[in-house]
């Protein structure tokens, strides 16, 4: 019995939590399930913590004001999507560039930046969108696998602009201002549609996809007048928050309000029976996010208990305390994790390990949110996980092999703009700084 007590004590508890997150996801079982077990088994093999402490942890790591925030902007998105806001925001896009080569391409992608100002899902936007506008730009002449990728890496401006439910999360565990986190993602998620609609451009001009329309300010008008109502929403949570006039939960709160009043009041576009489908939905994917966040913080705790947050820091450190050298190791990092694990518990499980160096090395928390975010959001258009481009590619009815080609396209231009933003932080400390400055 000594020699096994002796024998646990030495156990490396980080090699036995990489190797059994490792084994348990290669079989198939859910992420949260994953974390939680692999945490729940290196607790009890350790004589030096009680484990009663798997009963304590997850409730309070699930126990935080701001995660309501990330459910109501869940419902909000849901609202949209069954109110047939998406409608009136394509019709409004289409009347700003609709009249440049591979019109409906970029109508595509402003679409999905403005549907990602009330969303916060990327999954949301590339369903909402998605079923609209692949159908539509197949029948005007685009290859179905361009029209899947665009959808797909478009829908990625989801998790950049706000209200981000990637951004809400990573302010959850880094302690960083939501309010400032918003703001912050605003002009990396301008470079971005801006960098989608270039590649697109030079895809159509080749292939000479068609234009829509000739472009008429009465056009912009009239659609803009009709898509005025949805596109208030981000307007009025950036106004609420950077004016202190509420939380970002009570500003999720009044986004989910103000949808419900529009597709059920206004538009009458949800019935009552539509309404309980998406709260149940909603409550569906609550469930997982808090499932998750339970499961992630327990696993959390551990780690932290076992210094090995810090151990990595040291050991990236022993390969250069250069900046830009550390900054690079952490992008190629959080761009494979990206391609294996979704971004919910990416942030959950991985930001709390590097916040320490981050913090060490003098990077901006903000700045570094938008990194992380952006590498996830690259990430999670490559295979094995690829969820966004499994969404477009059961809507265009498409394989994964056939959405490649095109889709690397605009991954270079995502991949150019992380470069971007990484070289100059003031692309995302300007806004906060200059709206801010005080949070």
């Amino acid at each position: 019995m000594a020699a096994f007590a002796l024998g646990l004590a030495s156990l490396n508890y980080g090699y036995l939590i990489v190797f059994l997150i490792v084994l348990f996801i290669l079989m198939g079982m859910p992420i949260a399930f994953a974390l939680g077990t692999t945490a729940a088994i290196a607790i009890m093999l350790d004589p030096a913590v009680d484990p009663a402490i798997i009963g304590v942890i997850p409730f309070g790591g699930a126990n935080n004001y701001l995660l309501a925030a990330a459910v109501l902007f869940m419902v909000t998105g849901e609202l949209m999507n069954e109110g047939d806001i998406a409608s009136r925001l394509i019709n409004f896009a289409s009347s700003l560039v609709g009249h440049i080569r591979g019109g409906l391409a970029h109508v595509n992608i402003v679409t999905s930046l403005f549907f990602a100002g009330i969303s916060g899902t990327a999954t949301a936007d590339a369903a909402a969108i998605g079923s609209v506008m692949i159908p539509q730009m197949e029948k005007r002449g685009f290859a179905v696998n361009f029209a899947a990728a665009v959808t797909a890496t478009s829908a990625t401006l989801s998790i950049i602009v706000p209200p981000s439910l990637n951004l809400i999360l990573y302010a959850y565990v880094s302690g960083t201002s939501v309010a400032r986190l918003f703001t912050a993602g605003i002009v990396p998620g301008l470079l971005v549609a801006s960098g989608l609609i270039a590649a697109a451009y030079g895809v159509s001009v080749k292939e000479d996809y068609p234009v829509e329309h000739k472009f008429s300010w009465r056009r912009v008008a009239d659609t803009g007048k009709s898509a005025l109502l949805p596109l208030t929403i981000p307007v009025l949570v950036l106004w609420g928050l950077l004016g202190g006039v509420f939380t970002a939960t009570e500003a999720g709160g009044i986004a989910a309000v103000v949808a419900l009043v529009l597709a059920a009041g206004v538009y009458r576009n949800v019935s009552v029976r539509q309404l309980v489908s998406v709260l149940r939905l909603a409550g569906q994917r609550t469930a997982m996010l808090i499932f998750i966040v339970s499961t992630s913080s327990l696993l959390g705790w551990y780690l932290t208990r076992q210094r090995i947050p810090q151990d990595i820091a040291e050991g990236i450190l022993n390969v250069s305390d250069n900046y830009w050298i550390v900054l690079i190791l952490l992008n190629l990092f959080f761009l494979f994790a990206g391609t294996v694990i979704h971004g919910t518990p990416a942030i959950l499980m991985l930001v709390p390990i590097f916040i320490p160096l981050v913090e060490q090395l003098g990077i901006d928390p903000v700045h570094f949110g938008l990194i992380v975010t952006l590498n996830l959001g690259i990430g999670q258009q490559t295979p094995p996980v690829a969820s966004v481009v499994l969404i477009t590619c059961a809507v265009a009815n498409i394989s994964i092999s056939q959405i490649l080609k095109p889709l690397s396209y605009f991954l270079g231009v995502m991949l150019l703009c992380l470069i971007i933003v990484n070289l100059f932080p003031g692309l995302s400390l300007w806004l906060p700084n200059l709206l801010a400055p005080e949070f």
